[in-house]
């Protein structure tokens, strides 16, 4: 991204399994930028095991949400952050 372009974002949600990048790949690129090392992420997805959530949240996942999910489960995380 380049510093013209810069978005503000209050959360990101992302999936482990994403066409171009690993969702562990970029949660840790968004943990090493400045500007964005402290905007909440949620991961939601299907990989359930205890291994994958500890990745996740060592990668620096906030929340960890497996498939499938209540979507209001997803909404109260959300406002959890942004309150």
């Amino acid at each position: 991204m380049s510093n013209k372009h810069k978005e503000v974002f209050d959360a990101i949600i992302t999936d482990i399994k994403m066409p171009r990048m690993d969702g562990n790949v970029l949660i840790n690129n968004i943990r090493r930028m400045d500007e964005y090392k402290n905007i909440p992420i949620i991961m939601i997805t299907a990989r359930s095991q205890d291994e994958d959530k500890i990745i996740g949240e060592e990668t620096g996942a906030d929340e960890y949400i497996t498939k499938p999910f209540e979507f209001s489960d997803v909404l109260d995380k959300i406002n959890k952050y942004l309150a």
